[in-house]
């Protein structure tokens, strides 16, 4: 009971801090953001270590790659910036590798028609912005590989199977796709800051939808062990 209050206590923590930090982005105030924006992860971690039955260490590593990320992020210069995205690109592949491991391959074809939207999106963003961004594309695409793989799998898995662990994974990696669509379209604008808070609210979203993903997936896996251990229990 206390540990659950205590999981239930990070969290909110989480979505507070969360909403200062968007605040904080609205208002460009880069004091605020330095002292939120780097608690963000931490209590997500936190959080997910008191909820887990069993917690998975290859997506605690993740989270500490995307926090890593977002305080390169803070500088927002381009040399810090690129920094974080190959950061973000590995919490990216150890996000496939779990999810790899954790749902059944959707095959080609659910997986192919899963990826369309994604391909779609990361095609649109780069013909309208191909001169803005200039060879700065090129990270782009590659996230965008990273992103429709985990897409393709993500929906092709939750059209096979329409169940809510499938579900917060496929919301999940939708908004982390807008995200970067939210990110490019800021290029054509002078204040950004709006751009910003608005990709950050995804990013949170899409980072707690994850979480809830890894719990339903643990706590499939925890119950179905429940189950063999009651037969083996009941056999002897």
């Amino acid at each position: 009971m206390i540990k659950h209050k205590l999981a239930n206590a990070l969290l909110t923590a989480f979505f507070i801090v969360a909403f200062i930090e968007i605040i904080a982005e609205i208002n460009g105030d880069k004091s605020l953001i330095w002292f939120t924006k780097p608690l963000l992860m931490p209590l997500l971690i936190l959080y997910y270590l008191k909820r887990s039955h069993s917690s998975n260490i290859y997506f605690i590593i993740a989270l500490i790659f995307s926090w890593i990320a977002n305080m390169f992020f803070i500088a927002n210069t381009y040399q810090w910036i690129l920094y974080g995205s190959v950061f973000f690109l590995i919490y990216r592949f150890l996000i496939i590798y779990i999810v790899v491991k954790k749902v059944k391959t959707p095959g080609l074809l659910p997986s192919v028609i899963g990826s369309l939207p994604f391909v779609f999106i990361y095609f649109s963003v780069c013909f309208f912005t191909f001169k803005e961004l200039g060879n700065d594309i090129y990270i782009f695409l590659l996230h965008g590989v990273f992103v429709t793989i985990l897409g393709g799998l993500s929906l092709g898995n939750y059209i096979l199977s329409t169940s809510k662990s499938n579900f917060y994974l496929f919301l999940s990696t939708m908004l982390f796709a807008i995200t970067q669509f939210v990110f490019i379209l800021k290029l054509f604008y002078s204040n950004g800051n709006l751009f910003h808070a608005l990709a950050m609210v995804m990013f949170v979203f899409g980072q707690f939808f994850l979480t809830k993903f890894i719990f339903l997936t643990e706590k499939n896996r925890y119950n179905k062990y429940e189950i063999i251990n009651d037969l083996k229990d009941s056999a002897t």
